[in-house]
């Protein structure tokens, strides 16, 4: 759930409403930046908590009324559902500092996110807002240069003759290129390409689906329209895509006009015709039906995080804080086997997971860490599925007996 902070910046609700609920849980913490300048009279900070789909799940409007930063903040979110924090500090009208994307996890428990530390804004101007795989890219002026935003840097670029479209480079860097032809964007950064970019969505308008079995059925949010598709096929309703509505535990779209409302908890599921892996539980009221299955994309629950490997196999691990594997949009894999940084494919399909050939850089270590990696490099080849706990590890599975291979936890844990 990664985006642009546009609604703090508009110091404004833009998201649907909330559902009236009891069933809620507050989330505090305080607000702070570095720098050492005092907030004026008329200062005002904006601190909101978004849900999926772009659903607010609530918001605090701060008055320092002559107080210093730290500021401290509550506010009420519905329980059950994960969410980013994001704020904005005010002067003059002007957004003077940010925050984007705090997280916190669904579940019942109050949140505090202690104090965090804001940055200073500087806004581009006519910004377009892109994703290459899964990490978000700005391209915009500032100061009379274009400048590409990425991964935290800024970097500044002059336009250079091109066949086709704009290309635009670093001043005597070829290694960094922003090359815009027509819809397509791509983007290299000190020699490292960056998966194809497309402009950034709305997270209301974001593509989703949700399937089941026994009937089959599935039911796909495009940016404008909602399909229902029901009964293998026999029954196919299409409306205009609903604003999404956060009800306790869940988030609802209903489509009074076909008959239809689709209920999404933040709930792991798994297929239960194939076995996969889903980040969401589903149940489609169709009429007087209710068919339950899974929503999301599989391969979200792979690439959010950095995964650290706790296992691999029945061995002991050596300095085991530096295995990872880092799977990136669409279809990358990176990572440490303690030694050398490896890097390949993964195909993932609705029967299983599979990692192509992986290469590796050529790095001699001691022969405990050579051990160690031709035993992950052999523990990928041989993958052919994937679990989650219900305590968030990542297992890889498959081999003759079909037993666990490896098994990572998310950095963040």
């Amino acid at each position: 759930m990664r985006r642009v902070l546009s609604l703090a910046l508009a110091l404004g609700p833009t998201g649907p409403a909330l559902a009236q609920a009891d069933d809620t849980r507050l989330v505090t913490g305080a607000l702070g930046y570095l720098q050492r300048i005092a907030l004026p009279p008329g200062a005002e900070a904006l601190v909101v908590a978004e849900g999926r789909f772009g659903a607010m799940l609530g918001e605090v409007t701060l008055d320092p009324d002559g107080h210093q930063v730290p500021l401290p903040f509550e506010m009420t979110v519905p329980s059950g559902l994960s969410g980013e924090v994001s704020a904005v500090i005010r002067v003059y009208d002007r957004a003077r500092w940010v925050l984007e994307e705090q997280d916190f996890a669904a579940g019942r428990e109050p949140v505090d996110l202690g104090e965090l530390t804001l940055e200073p804004v500087t806004p581009l101007a006519f910004a377009k807002e892109f994703v290459c795989g899964d990490v978000p890219v700005s391209v915009g002026v500032l100061d009379d240069q274009l400048v590409l935003r990425i991964e935290g840097r800024e970097i500044a670029l002059r336009e250079v003759r091109a066949a086709s479209g704009a290309r635009y480079e670093v001043p005597g860097e070829a290694d960094t290129v922003v090359w815009n032809k027509g819809a397509a964007l791509t983007v290299r950064v000190d020699g490292r390409d960056f998966p194809e970019c497309r402009k950034m969505l709305p997270a209301g308008k974001a593509p989703y689906r949700a399937q089941g079995n026994e009937p089959g059925w599935h039911v796909t949010l495009d940016p404008e329209t909602a399909t229902v598709v029901a009964d293998y096929g026999e029954i196919t309703r299409e409306t205009a895509r609903p604003t999404v509505q956060v009800v306790p535990g869940a988030y609802e779209f209903d489509m009074p006009d076909i008959g239809a409302t689709l209920r999404i908890e933040e709930q792991l599921c798994h297929d239960d015709a194939t076995g996969m892996p889903h980040p969401d539980t589903a149940i489609l009221t169709l009429d007087d039906r209710n068919l339950r299955g899974c929503g999301g994309a599989p391969a979200d629950l792979l690439i959010e995080d950095l995964w650290r490997i706790t296992a691999l196999g029945g061995a002991d691990l050596v300095d085991p804080e530096r295995l990872s594997l880092n799977f990136l949009a669409p279809d990358r894999v990176a990572g440490s086997s303690g030694c050398n940084r490896i890097i390949g494919n993964f195909n993932l399909t609705g029967e299983g997971l599979h990692f192509g050939t992986m290469g590796s850089t050529m790095m001699a270590c001691e022969e405990p860490l050579m051990e160690q990696e031709r035993r992950m490099l052999d523990a990928l080849e041989q993958v052919t599925r994937f679990d989650i706990t219900e305590g968030g590890a990542l297992l890889l599975i498959g081999g003759p007996d079909d037993t666990v291979l490896l098994e990572a936890h998310p950095s963040r844990n």
